[in-house]
């Protein structure tokens, strides 16, 4: 239990506190702690969003990656389409060289070169 001179040494010391300059750091000590939880809040959510953003352009690039590789399977086909068609076009083009090689002999006729 406070005595009256315990209360009153108490009222006298929270009073010099009050009028010192301790109160002005107390609260600019808490106003710099509000502005930093702030700021960390901030940072946590900007951090997400650009978390959120490379998610994002990753799933992009995926996407994109696999029409590349459709189009370049697609390729692939179709140059090996063209590939054997030239095959068939050297065979026949043989072909017809021979046949002509051989009416010209069956008709005596000279082939210019």
């Amino acid at each position: 239990m406070l005595t009256t001179e315990d209360k009153k040494w108490v009222k006298e010391q929270l009073a010099d506190f009050a009028t010192k300059k301790e109160v002005g750091a107390v609260r600019d000590s808490l106003d710099i702690l509000r502005h930093n939880i702030t700021s960390s809040t901030l940072e946590k959510y900007n951090f997400r969003s650009e978390i959120e953003a490379i998610r994002a352009s990753n799933i992009r690039i995926e996407e994109i990656s696999q029409k590349m590789l459709a189009i370049a399977e697609g390729n692939t086909g179709r140059i090996a389409d063209l590939e054997q068609e030239n095959k068939m076009g050297s065979v026949t083009l043989h072909r017809f060289g021979v046949n002509i090689e051989e009416l010209a002999k069956a008709t005596n006729t000279k082939i210019s070169s």
